[in-house]
């Protein structure tokens, strides 16, 4: 016998009818099931405590050297595939939220808070901030969204502009000592092109009178 001939036996599929014969079965279960979840999440919205998040954007591009080379070309930077990751990862470290634990006082101000009035550690608030921290890029953009998550939206919004004036500084001083390098390697390459002159000196004759 042919395998390909064999015919499959027939799906059974359960009517409309069928469903609905199981939930009047079911009735009780069903609804017990769907009140307890409608009361938890009831319950938990209202013992959470509020949280609000604040949100701020910055532009953020890749090192481009505007002096150009004695052939009157700019230097371009590699493409770098990893370029935003790698900013996200500085931007959550220690150069860049350290200052702003210290200018916010955020140790002291969570330490009352949750801390029984005890003042948390450098290490322990930059854990609490990096926690409420979320760092996310705008699609087929170079910007980069700081959304920061806390009890009180002051607090919220005034963390976000300090983390994103803070990583401004630090862009700022990264291309400022970028350009540096770069001019002095501009200088070096002028000294070695300069042809050097020789000064030669003027000859004196000596004159013999009779």
């Amino acid at each position: 016998m042919d395998p390909s001939k064999v015919q499959s036996p027939p799906e059974t599929k359960l009517h409309f009818l069928d469903y609905w014969r199981i939930i009047r079965i079911r009735k009780t279960v069903i609804l017990a099931v769907f009140l307890l979840v409608v009361i938890t999440a009831t319950l938990v919205t209202f013992i959470l405590p509020e949280s609000f998040s604040s949100t701020a954007r910055i532009k953020v591009e890749r090192d481009q050297s505007d002096i150009q080379s004695l052939t009157g070309q700019n230097y371009a930077s590699a493409y770098d595939p990893y370029f935003i990751q790698t900013e996200f990862e500085v931007i959550q470290s220690e150069l860049i939220l350290g200052p702003v634990v210290k200018e916010l006082r955020l140790d002291e101000e969570w330490g009352k808070r949750w801390n029984g009035g005890q003042r948390y550690t450098q290490n322990e608030a930059l854990t609490i901030l990096k926690r409420n921290i979320d760092l996310r890029p705008v699609r087929n953009t170079s910007l980069i969204e700081i959304r920061v998550y806390s009890e009180k939206p002051d607090e919220a919004a005034s963390i976000a502009n300090a983390i994103a004036e803070t990583y401004k500084k630090h862009r700022f001083e990264q291309r400022k000592e970028f350009s540096t390098e770069g001019i002095k390697s501009l200088e070096g390459k002028l000294k070695e092109e300069r042809p050097t002159s020789t000064k030669s000196k003027p000859s004196s004759t000596t004159c013999a009178s009779s």
